[in-house]
């Protein structure tokens, strides 16, 4: 099998249509809160990534672990 970036976007759609709300919405009402990740959110843009709370990307490069860009998210 193959990933498919079209097809991850078409399962979305369908979901939102079963749903009847925002992949979004469905996410958090569905998964997230059942799940009790109160403090988890969508990363919708740059700004996000930058939050003071929010996790930050790592890359292990050398034999140590250094920040990564935000750049990767956008």
């Amino acid at each position: 099998m193959l990933y498919s970036n079209l097809m991850y976007m078409v399962a979305g759609h369908v979901t939102e249509i079963l749903g009847g709300d925002t992949w979004d919405n469905l996410l958090v009402s569905r998964v997230l809160e059942p799940l009790g990740m109160s403090t988890a959110r969508i990363i919708k843009s740059k700004t996000d990534v930058l939050a003071a709370d929010a996790a930050k990307p790592y890359i292990y490069t050398n034999e140590l672990f250094v920040e990564g860009d935000a750049d990767i998210y956008v």
